[in-house]
């Protein structure tokens, strides 16, 4: 249950994947993608962050990203495994759909979670960041507008209030981790 209404949004894009597949969605990570992730997991269980609650996208390399961040968390959330989300990428990839469809899904999200991941894939999860935050809340904006969202990267993005409320310039972004940070 959440004391006062500080919510935090953890936005993590999927570890490298092999390059080669007949169906993009059935994308594993390869080596270096599975060692992102395992790092990912660490940054955040070593954050603070306790997500309550964890939406994934249905793609394979979300899911396998997922369990290998999910395993260095002291508890793994409740997680939900959203085909949406990757369709809803990739009509966003396509400039078939808008962003707005994916911040009603966030919107979705029950007053009772204070911490909420997705697990996703990008150009969504950058524009998800732009629409959010802007480009006026200093250093951080810069970094995710200017390194796009690699591999693995992980942004936390804070705001108050209801999810339902959450939309554009409500949120400020408080981290922005990638793995070439170490």
């Amino acid at each position: 249950m959440i004391v006062g209404t500080g919510r935090r949004l953890v936005l993590i894009r999927h570890a490298q994947a092999e390059r080669e597949t007949a169906v993009d969605r059935e994308r594993r990570l390869d080596e270096w993608g599975r060692e992102e992730a395992s790092r990912a997991g660490r940054w955040l269980a070593g954050s603070g962050i306790t997500p309550d609650l964890a939406r994934v996208s249905g793609a394979r390399r979300t899911r396998e990203t997922w369990e290998r961040v999910g395993a260095a968390l002291p508890r793994l959330p409740e997680t939900v495994h959203e085909q949406g989300l990757y369709d809803l990428s990739v009509e966003i990839h396509r400039g078939e759909a808008g962003i707005g469809e994916l911040v009603a899904m966030v919107r979705g999200s029950s007053d009772d979670v204070g911490d909420l991941v997705v697990v996703g894939h990008d150009p969504s999860l950058s524009e998800l960041v732009r629409l959010l935050v802007g480009t006026a809340d200093g250093d951080l904006s810069r970094w995710v507008e200017e390194s796009g969202f690699p591999t693995a990267s992980v942004a936390v993005l804070e705001f108050d209030g209801s999810w339902q409320r959450i939309g554009p310039g409500a949120a400020r972004i408080t981290a922005f981790w990638t793995p070439s940070q170490g």
